[in-house]
């Protein structure tokens, strides 16, 4: 009789048992328009959100991206941030989601809550294609299992950031696809079609294309089609060589617009490890930024936009937390390991080490990044965590194949609350990323000991505050409460010479001069590239009469940023200040052939021909009296 009823049951559904009455049936399908529908609800009021934190650099800022649909071919030869400012870190390469967004401001210009949705929509895309993947690789058997995954993963609060944060759907692309070319991979390895092949290696490189992240897969396609995934060992070979073709392919072509020359520089502040006193040191601080990952993925508070210095203290192999995180850590390689070799189908190892290769691309012991901690790096490790919770959950609690639908009152009364606690929590976090001021005076709450993040509430404080402008009315009070979050920098860490640089522009602004020419000239001795601090040492000296210091620093200002209209305007009207007439002159002209409509210069100009002239006549007029 089961036989008979399992032949008539459609293809695309899952068999739930009731207590021994007869089975029903949940389509995939439903399962799958749940996951979208909870998945939206959680983070719809991202939409009323702006732009945030790096939004700038790759969407607003972008002058590449804010051509449009004429930026793409641009967009496809060169590195992620060269739209930026004629930015130098070229240590990227992420063509698709930067497409996205040059798409979107055709459509919409500068519209935050387009590019909200979108990432809403690709975070959806996510959780979807992390279900299908999951219940094929549990062989459509305990769909139960995958669907609370896929359920931890849409609701955790740790994925606020990358969905919150526009510039992060980078990360949201990548997975997407990531997760797409594992479902066509596996439909190749169980059907033999090579248009699934093929599908999955252009999903695979489109992957590639949006962030270099998927490169663990390198370890992990071998590991789901010789374990998992292996019935048939020469499609597994052609799906790991197809994997390896996209890989080389993909390093080659990023290199060839990268170049050999290319800048990833890192920075002390975003990650001191660089600084670490000596090797084990660094390693026994990177094992315990580890630990705080996996804190984050049980108990994800607080949660923070900025991890620089100095949220994480450096420590030795003699802190009793490193060495927890430490034993952590050996006991889940090895639990993996073990698990892997003894049940080579084990969805235990599985996630287990889905979670160790995904982590460790940013874990800083094979090589440092630019960030010692983020939150966004858990986007990828958090399906092993949350796969191996659903397991958990299965077996400890609910005790059956299908926990979503058990008739436990114990196991539900231990999944929902879960749920609606991290629903709670992410709605809330989704809150903070409203602007960059709401987002930094949270965070600081939370970490006021943190460097950047106080140089970031200053720089949000004083922002449109040009001094070319005129001032408003609460200006100074504004000013006052930058330099109060400047100074607390400064006393985190002194040598911080974009904080330096900052306190030279408030009191540029306030007419503090002696004060703005000790901070520019220490911004400038730790970076001598720093043109805001040559700029407004320039003004500094100008206002004070200094011209000959003026001309100096606003002649250096010009050398860094070439074609900088403030920087010619000013070294205009000190030349003319010091009477050196042809030199203005000269450097008025250079301005309007920038911008043949500077109404400033077109005035200075007229004024210093006029001065030369009457100078000239002066000057005839003593010699032939």
């Amino acid at each position: 009789m089961s036989k008979q009823t399992n032949k008539s049951l459609p293809a695309n559904s899952t068999q739930i048992k009731k207590d021994g009455q007869t089975p029903a049936w949940l389509p995939i399908r439903t399962l799958s328009l749940l996951l979208a529908i909870i998945s939206f609800a959680v983070y719809a009021n991202t939409m009323q959100n702006g732009y945030v934190l790096d939004d700038a650099t790759v969407i607003t800022r972008n002058t590449i991206v804010t051509k449009g649909f004429s930026g793409i071919p641009e967009i496809l030869v060169t590195p992620r941030l060269k739209g930026f400012e004629q930015s130098n870190d070229a240590g990227s390469y992420r063509p698709v989601p930067l497409i996205l967004s040059a798409i979107e401001y055709q459509l919409f210009g500068a519209n935050p809550s387009e590019g909200h949705l979108s990432n809403v929509l690709l975070f959806i895309g996510c959780v979807i294609a992390l279900f299908l993947f999951l219940n094929r690789l549990l062989k459509n058997e305990r769909t139960g299992i995958a669907f609370i995954a896929a359920l931890l993963f849409a609701l955790h609060p740790v994925h606020t950031e990358v969905v919150a944060n526009i510039k992060s759907r980078d990360e949201l692309m990548c997975f997407l696809f990531a997760f797409i070319s594992l479902i066509c991979f596996t439909r190749y390895a169980r059907s033999g079609k090579i248009m699934q092949l093929l599908a999955g290696a252009g999903a695979l490189l489109l992957s590639y294309l949006s962030k270099e992240t998927v490169i663990a897969f390198i370890f992990l396609i071998p590991l789901v089609f010789f374990f998992y995934e292996n019935e048939n060992r020469k499609r597994s070979l052609f799906i790991t060589a197809s994997t390896a073709v996209i890989t080389i392919g993909f390093l080659l072509v990023r290199a060839a617009v990268l170049g050999t020359n290319h800048t990833n520089a890192i920075v002390f502040l975003s990650n001191p490890l660089i600084s670490a006193p000596d090797l084990l040191s660094r390693m026994a601080s990177a094992i315990l930024v580890i630990g705080m990952y996996l804190k984050l993925l049980f108990l994800p508070y607080p949660l923070i936009c900025d991890y620089s210095y100095n949220s994480i203290p450096t420590v030795g192999f003699g802190n009793l937390f490193v060495l927890v995180s430490l034993a952590v850590i050996l006991a889940l390689t090895v639990t993996g390991i073990y698990r892997l070799v003894r049940r080579p189908k084990d969805p235990w190892a599985f996630g287990i080490l889905f979670f160790l290769a995904t982590l460790f691309l940013f874990s800083n012991i094979p090589f440092l990044i630019y960030s010692e901690i983020a939150e966004r790096f858990l986007f990828f490790p958090s399906v092993g965590f949350c796969l191996a919770a659903a397991l958990a959950y299965d077996r400890w609690i609910a005790n059956t194949g299908t926990p979503l639908f058990a008739k436990n009152r114990k196991a539900l009364a231990i999944l929902w609350p879960v749920c609606i606690l991290y629903s709670g929590l992410t709605f809330i976090r989704n809150a903070d990323w409203k602007d960059n001021y709401t987002l930094f005076s949270t965070d600081l709450k939370k970490a006021p000991r943190n460097c950047e993040l106080n140089y970031y509430m200053a720089s949000e404080l004083s922002l449109n505050m040009s001094s070319e402008a005129p001032p408003p009315t609460n200006q100074k009070e504004l000013d006052q409460e930058s330099i109060g979050y400047l100074n607390s920098a400064l006393s985190i860490y002194p040598e911080f010479e974009a904080a330096h640089a900052a306190l030279g522009t408030i009191y540029d602004r306030l007419c503090l001069f002696d004060s703005a020419i000790v901070h520019d000239k220490k911004a400038i001795s730790l970076d001598p590239f720093n043109s805001i601090a040559t700029y407004n040492l320039g003004r500094a000296y100008f206002f004070q009469k200094n011209y000959a210091d003026g001309i100096k620093y606003f002649r250096k200002t010009i050398e860094l940023k070439p074609g900088y209209i403030m920087g010619l305007l000013n070294l205009a009207s000190c030349y003319t200040a010091d009477k050196q007439y042809d030199s203005a002159i000269v450097y008025y002209n250079k301005t309007l052939a920038i911008d043949p409509t500077q109404q400033i210069a077109q005035k200075g100009l007229a004024i210093v021909k006029q001065m030369k002239s009457v100078a000239d006549t002066s000057n005839n007029g003593n010699r032939y009296p």
